[in-house]
């Protein structure tokens, strides 16, 4: 793929000095702090309205400590609450009140702060299991396609999700007007700014425009519906929950804590990955990799204690991280002033003035630059009929199926099967025609200098000399199709030559598929060559060394055809007779002459 999105670095980006630091920070909590105070909002709904201002303060604390925490890491990301592990949270928590009479618990707000707790806190543990594991090993084998894929998906949630939200906005506000304006002057203000001033923090600048419109409306009489509006609270919902209550004997506990262990490991495992792919996207951007399990520990640990508070689940976030590195690097400098800027922020109340609208407008264009380009104009050349290579149609498949997944079910259910439609589909292509070519004796020929009578043999006999130039990394997948095409080639030859100059790895299989080709080669008569084996930096000369220790190498493909010239000449000796040589006739020219 040519790239993930619009978040394109403008020129200096890769700085980290105090002021592009400053404008990349300003940009994260633009986007960070507005979406973690909705899916907060969306967490603590299921818990009850006295609860939301202290799931507020909560949910700011934790994305300011886990910035901080995080900091040092040698390969940084930015943070947020997001969409995903919102939702699939609240979903988990409706699911675990209903069975609260059955296991004689009484349906109380201290009781569900103290699940919400329990689960998140659970979450964060099993995070850092899977960083003691060293799962994330296995980002890397994730294809590039399917990182588009979770772009695009984050994108469609994002527009989604947002929409709704403006559409039930202008359902319950006193005039649509208002709304619409707010989320027009946000959305068109923050597009401008990153087309044509992408220096500028665009989201924060398109904030303030919708701030500004919503001052106006509001002096006009007619407030539109804000971000915060439950006021300030500086308790944690943790010590507003009732544990105690679980601990009493009548309670039948040992049900409630499976069931909360393992929607942890659900919910950290979305952690876990959307972190992990953060990370990874970050590396293509910036080439940082992480050396150690120490900062995923970190990370992890910084979860949990963020759920032991009662703060909605917080992970890395590929849509913030990228819109710091248009501007700056994602580095400690710009993690520090990220999670100071959460905290004045929200200690300033200014979020009791920024209208919801206002929030709406600028996800709703960081939506749209977040939509991968590439995957959308190989969709449309699709769409239009246009022939697509073959590589351009599993790309989009793979792109396809990974976005429809994650909006679907989720990130973690997206991952597992991108990671496995990434192995399928470099199966499918190792798979491919291993043989590029086949030629013949009367197509190809060495630089060897014959003679007259040798030359017309193989101009006759030409054909029989068959020359299969392969390609590729040959593994178990393709050595049934290689065995076929050897087969089919060889029909009618005398001597076979395997140009192995343009493939630098093979496995056992394709070893002993050419081993067992060789060997009934033999008994029909036929001379099996093997040229450019060592060519390449791989294993090729070793394995058909280690299979076929007698085997006939050629350094080059010029040698192997000489030495199958020379074994067809020799097939067909009679035919040759006793002739001078060319070189011997040209002698012959110059006889009687004087020196």
């Amino acid at each position: 793929m040519e790239g993930t999105s619009w978040f394109a670095q403008v020129a200096g980006a890769g700085r980290a000095g105090w002021r592009t630091s400053w404008v990349g920070s300003l940009e994260a909590a633009a986007t960070a702090i507005p979406l973690s105070l909705g899916c907060a909002t969306l967490v603590f709904s299921r818990i009850g309205p006295e609860a939301m201002a202290s799931g507020l303060f909560a949910t700011m604390l934790a994305l300011a400590c886990v910035h901080l925490a995080a900091a040092r890491n040698d390969r940084p990301v930015m943070f947020t609450a997001r969409i995903f592990e919102a939702t699939t949270l609240a979903a988990m928590l409706d699911h675990i009140f209903v069975q609260l009479p059955t296991w004689e618990l009484a349906d109380t707000p201290g009781i569900r702060l103290a699940f919400l707790s329990a689960v998140a806190t659970s979450a964060g543990l099993f995070v850092c299991l899977l960083y003691l594991l060293r799962a994330e090993r296995l980002t890397p084998f994730i294809p590039a396609p399917v990182f588009a894929g979770f772009s695009n998906s984050i994108a469609v949630v994002q527009l989604v999700s947002q929409s709704r939200s403006l559409w039930h906005q202008v359902l319950q506000a006193p005039g649509v007007m208002v709304v619409a304006s707010i989320a027009a002057v946000s959305l068109v203000g923050a597009y401008v700014l990153r087309r044509w001033r992408p220096r500028w923090p665009s989201a924060a600048l398109g904030l303030v425009l919708g701030l500004l419109a919503g001052v106006f409306w509001a002096w006009q009489g007619q407030p539109a519906p804000m971000v915060s509006g439950g006021g300030l609270s500086f308790g944690l919902p943790a010590l507003r929950a009732d544990f105690g209550a679980l601990l009493v004997a009548e309670v039948r506990i040992w049900p409630a804590v499976l069931l909360v262990l393992g929607n942890g490991a659900i919910l950290g495992t979305m952690i876990f990955i959307n972190t992990e792919i953060g990370a990874q996207e970050m590396t293509q951007v910036d080439g940082k990799r992480r050396r150690g399990r120490r900062d995923g520990l970190v990370t992890g640990a910084a979860m949990a204690a963020a759920g032991m508070v009662g703060a909605a689940p917080i992970s890395g976030s590929i849509m913030v991280s990228l819109a710091v590195a248009r501007t700056s690097r994602v580095g400690p400098l710009t993690m520090v002033m990220m999670a100071v800027l959460a905290m004045v922020v929200f200690l300033t109340g200014v979020l009791g003035w920024v209208p919801l609208a206002a929030v709406v407008g600028v996800l709703l264009c960081d939506a749209w630059f977040l939509l991968d380009r590439p995957s959308l104009r190989l969709l449309a050349q699709w769409l239009r009929g246009v022939k697509l290579a073959d590589n351009q149609r599993e790309d989009l498949a793979l792109v396809a199926a990974v976005t429809l997944l994650a909006v679907a079910a989720n990130m973690v259910v997206a991952a597992f099967a991108g990671l496995v439609l990434g192995l399928f589909l470099f199966a499918v292509r190792s798979a491919r025609q291993p043989v590029r070519h086949v030629w013949t004796g009367e197509q190809v020929s060495s630089n060897c200098a014959r003679a007259s009578a040798e030359l017309r043999v193989l101009a006759r006999h030409g054909r029989e000399i068959r020359v299969f130039e392969l390609e590729g990394d040959m593994f178990f997948a393709v050595a049934a199709s290689l065995e076929e095409s050897l087969h089919a080639g060889c029909e009618g030859a005398t001597c076979v030559v395997l140009d192995w100059s343009r493939v630098r790895h093979i496995d056992t299989s394709v070893a002993t598929t050419v081993s067992v080709f060789e060997r009934t080669a033999a008994e029909r008569g036929v001379a099996v060559f093997h040229a450019g084996a060592g060519m390449q930096h791989g294993n090729v000369a070793d394995e058909l060394h280690r299979r076929m220790p007698h085997a006939r190498l050629a350094p080059d493909l010029d040698y192997a055809l000489e030495l199958a010239e020379n074994r067809l000449v020799q097939w067909h000796g009679t035919e040759a007779g006793r002739e001078p040589s060319a070189i011997f006739d040209a002698v012959l020219l110059f006889s009687g002459l004087t020196p």
